[in-house]
């Protein structure tokens, strides 16, 4: 009964224990540091620009709305990301690629760490600098984990053994959140930026290992697809770095159809995230009981996605389908909506972002993910990388034009933008139909290919 379980939940053989661990922790990490800045970032916007409002031709925007003018800045600045994530992989190989930008950003965070503290005092500036390096964290430290991990997995491998790892994620957003709830008050700040510069490093160092160790078990094989030669880059194609990722997307359906799910997505959460702004601006008066709340948010959060990728992701992947999988969140987040328009609390407003956060960030991720398996190694960093650094924040813009847009002009209460949500919803769960059935088919394609090999 034991045995039949733990393969129903957790098939993991034991040669895979430590690439799964590792990828495990490593993920644990980059989620954990994520989820200390979210919550100081956010409060830190809503509360300097609800003293400072924006005023734009006109229209004065309040904190809420100023973060979505945050998201249209991510945007730009993801663009110029995603030219120099494809500089880097055209000329480093990937354990390189991941230790060059822990670099880079255990630097910001000693930057950050030092003036955070003072820098409402600073200006407009500076509080959207650190509003931007939060995000794009998120946007390049979650990127290159999965083109990393896809890279030294299967998609039969990534159908069991994601589910653990996406799991270390999922931890790692309790402890962070946990961390930030709890102590942001009493330990400020600073002393939290600072305290992610250690486990930035750790990842580097987690990195270069995992490589290492899958080297090792390709023996002198340098064309075996664990482990390319650590001068090997991807091949270098004629044209601008800041498009080549696009035009593999463009010229694949599979791949747009990837771009399409996470712009959905992101469209839809974007949504669900203003209602959550607004109500908290209009019901909690105080920045650091803001902090704290958007950290309980995320507790909350990390619980749910803790009990989701221990007994549902690697089930419904190894049982049912991606396909199936993929369908969990759009179905969770109609219901959220149904009922949030029935009852228009913060509370329940809460509950709605919990779960929409929740089931993205554990099974939805895992199946999401599983998706590039079957892909070419280009296709895994650059198509990868503009997906997810340029076409996310892209349909994000989208959302906040939406968003600014509909409640200056058309709705007074937050709550209808459901209606909007809705007709995404539609679309959404219509692309995971074609992409289900792509998947599967090139899946069995890869799978005959290497047996035929």
């Amino acid at each position: 009964m034991i045995e039949r379980l733990r393969r129903e939940f957790l098939d993991i053989r034991p040669g895979e224990w430590p690439l799964a661990l590792g990828l495990s922790i490593y993920f644990f990490l980059v989620i954990a540091i994520f989820w200390v800045l979210k919550p100081i970032k956010r409060g830190l916007v809503i509360s300097y620009f609800g003293d400072n409002p924006i005023h734009l031709a006109g229209w004065v925007l309040s904190g809420a709305q100023a973060e979505q003018l945050g998201k249209v800045l991510n945007m730009i600045v993801a663009f110029a990301v995603v030219g120099f994530f494809t500089w880097l992989v055209r000329r480093y190989a990937r354990h390189y690629l991941i230790v060059i930008f822990c670099g880079i950003f255990g630097t910001l965070f000693l930057l950050f760490g030092s003036i955070i503290n003072q820098i409402e005092a600073l200006g407009d500036t500076a509080v959207w600098a650190f509003y931007v390096t939060g995000d794009i964290w998120t946007t390049v430290m979650v990127a290159t984990f999965w083109a990393f991990a896809n890279d030294l997995n299967t998609g039969d491998e990534a159908e069991r053994l994601y589910g653990i790892v996406g799991l270390g994620g999922v931890v790692g957003g309790f402890v962070g959140a946990t961390v930030v709830s709890g102590l942001v008050e009493q330990a400020g700040r600073s002393t939290l930026v600072f305290a992610c510069i250690l486990p930035t490093a750790v990842i580097g160092a987690l990195a270069v290992w995992i490589h290492r160790r899958e080297c090792g078990k390709c023996g002198d094989d340098p064309e075996a697809p664990c482990c390319p030669e650590d001068d090997a880059v991807l091949e270098e194609e004629q044209g601008s770095v800041f498009l080549e990722g696009g035009r593999l997307v463009v010229q694949s359906k599979y791949l747009l159809s990837i771009a399409a799910v996470l712009g959905l997505y992101e469209m839809v959460s974007n949504i669900v995230d203003f209602q959550l702004a607004v109500l908290v601006e209009q019901q909690i008066t105080d920045g650091a009981e803001r902090d704290a709340f958007f950290g309980l948010v995320g507790q909350a959060t990390s619980l749910v996605s803790i009990g989701v990728q221990l007994f549902l992701t690697s089930l419904v992947m190894k049982r049912y389908s991606v396909k199936v999988a993929l369908l969990f969140l759009p179905l969770a987040i109609l219901g959220g909506t149904i009922g949030f328009v029935m009852l228009p609390t913060l509370a329940f407003v809460g509950f709605m972002s919990v779960s929409d956060n929740a089931l993205n960030y554990s099974i939805n991720q895992s199946a999401k993910e599983a998706l590039y398996t079957p892909t070419t190694q280009d296709e895994k960093y650059k198509a990868k990388s503009f997906i997810d650094m340029f076409v996310q924040r892209a349909a994000k813009v989208a959302s906040v034009a939406l968003n600014l847009g509909l409640t200056a002009l058309v709705i007074t209460d937050a709550r209808w933008l459901s209606l909007a949500v809705a007709i995404l919803l539609v679309a959404w769960i219509f692309v995971i139909r074609f992409l289900g059935r792509q998947y599967e088919a090139r899946k069995d394609a890869d799978e005959a290919a290497f047996v035929g090999a």
